[in-house]
């Protein structure tokens, strides 16, 4: 199952590139497609017949309950906009780049701290803890001590072993893992384990905010208390307080579907990103050369040392960086695949007829891959192709064609702080240090809802000469 993305990147190649079913026991069978057409068909023509569904929300519920990221209908509608609301504030991308700069500097201190010494690192680890670090900040405006911990944080380790459990209950019969849920039995047991960790940490946080949002409450606007500054969750409970209905939104667990899926954007998709970018770079040193060069060029005073973090303005200007990113999400991308279901029939534009009740699988990690969509090169790590050669600027490439951030009514509203963050992190990190991946390993990703390395991946951290 660990390789289940490169399997069905195989069996669509045998079916030249056209739709073909799956079948799954227990389950309706399910459409593969690939190609940016019908991508736009499922997130965009047809966006109002193909829903999360049933069988996907009844999966994703007990994580991440009513969630931006497990809802249709009203539901969706209302937490879509009032999250548009907060990607706007200009507050929330300041306090962004200031998080994303003050947890670099530690992140920044621990890289140095392993060449003096000499010691390999797990790179994905240190990068699961400053995203979450990170987030946590930004998101919920409290500390969780992450980033400099010894051991990983309880809340990291049954985060990634509930959504690992939850992909695997998406490949069986419900009937499956119903019955181990009703037992307390195998994997259920261990995710009900997983899920009490992380509402045990999520509704403390749920507390600090709304202690925080009452010592605003009473604060003078001159105040310089940093209970003024306001969190992700803080702002959600602004917007819904002006509602008259508002009852279901100050409810806990509803604020902590909030926070959970929050996380899930903020946390995961970012670190999974990093690792990959550095894995790349690490099996082709001549990509990270150029990067470097640029820096040297654009930033001299990140290369000298002058300066520790770039801004956010700075980064703007590296686009063989981004590139390189953009590459990296395009073999690698943080959300592999998503399974739509139509609510009534319906035929896609090559003629497919979908049922009432089928699903579609919709796989940027497969689209990626075909030679049909990217050219004989496809499957080759190759930032060029995402660089206007003579005017030197970034091709802008359709979401459908390039859906890392999803597309469609549903696209990722934090996709451009999602970028910044990883070309400061990034850039910061190559104007400092050489890594080198420890031989002996094979990094490949795990089954999970996102795409995690699987296991540990050591890095060697060697200073610039």
């Amino acid at each position: 199952m660990h390789d289940m993305h490169d399997w069905i990147v195989t069996q669509c190649e045998s079916f030249d590139g056209k739709t073909f079913w799956m079948r799954i026991i227990g389950v309706n069978d399910v459409a593969v497609v690939s190609t940016p057409e019908l991508f736009e068909d499922v997130l965009k023509i047809h966006f109002e017949t193909f829903d999360k569904g049933p069988r996907a929300i009844m999966i994703l519920k007990d994580l991440l309950g009513d969630g931006i990221f497990a809802a249709d209908g009203h539901k969706w509608v209302h937490q879509r906009k009032t999250a548009s609301n907060l990607f706007s504030l200009r507050s929330l991308r300041e306090s962004m780049t200031e998080s994303v700069q003050k947890h670099g500097q530690v992140l920044n201190k621990i890289l140095h701290q392993a060449t003096q010494a000499n010691k390999p690192i797990d790179l994905f680890s240190l990068l699961n803890r400053f995203t979450i670090e990170t987030f946590a900040e930004i998101g919920f405006g409290i500390e969780l001590g992450a980033l400099e911990a010894e051991t990983e944080h309880p809340f990291q380790a049954a985060f990634d072993g509930a959504q690992r459990i939850l992909k695997r209950r998406s490949a069986h019969s419900p009937m499956i893992w119903k019955t181990q849920r009703w037992l307390n039995l195998g994997m259920e047991r261990e995710l009900k384990a997983n899920i009490r960790t992380i509402d045990d940490t999520v509704f403390g946080i749920i507390e600090k905010s709304l202690a925080n949002r009452v010592s605003r409450a009473h604060s003078t606007p001159d105040s310089s208390n940093t209970a003024s500054k306001k969190d992700i969750v803080s702002l959600f409970l602004d917007n819904v307080s002006s509602n008259t209905n508002s009852s279901e939104s100050f409810d806990p667990v509803y604020l902590r579907d909030i926070v959970v899926n929050f996380l899930i954007a903020g946390r995961d998709t970012t670190a999974q990103a990093l690792s990959w970018f550095f894995y790349c770079l690490s099996q082709n040193p001549d990509v990270a050369t150029k990067i470097r060069d640029e820096i040297s060029s654009k930033l001299p005073d990140l290369m000298s040392g002058h300066i520790q973090t770039p801004s956010m303005e700075q980064t703007n200007e590296l686009v063989y960086l981004e590139a390189t990113l953009r590459e990296t999400l395009r073999l690698y991308p943080s959300v592999p695949a998503n399974v739509k279901q139509a609510n009534k029939d319906v035929v896609l534009s090559d003629g497919t007829f979908i049922k009432k009740g089928q699903a579609v699988i919709i796989s940027s990690y497969l689209l990626a891959r075909m030679t049909h969509v990217w050219g004989p090169d496809a499957k080759e790590f190759k930032p060029e192709r995402w660089i206007d050669p003579e005017a030197r600027k970034i091709i802008s490439m359709t979401s459908f064609k390039f859906p890392a951030f999803h597309a469609g009514p549903r696209l990722c509203l934090g996709m451009n702080l999602a970028m910044m963050e990883m070309k400061i992190i990034a850039a910061m990190v190559l104007s400092k240090f050489h890594l080198e991946l420890v031989v002996g390993q094979h990094i490949t990703y795990d089954y999970s809802l996102t795409l995690p390395i699987r296991g540990r991946m050591m890095m060697h951290i060697l200073p610039m000469a």
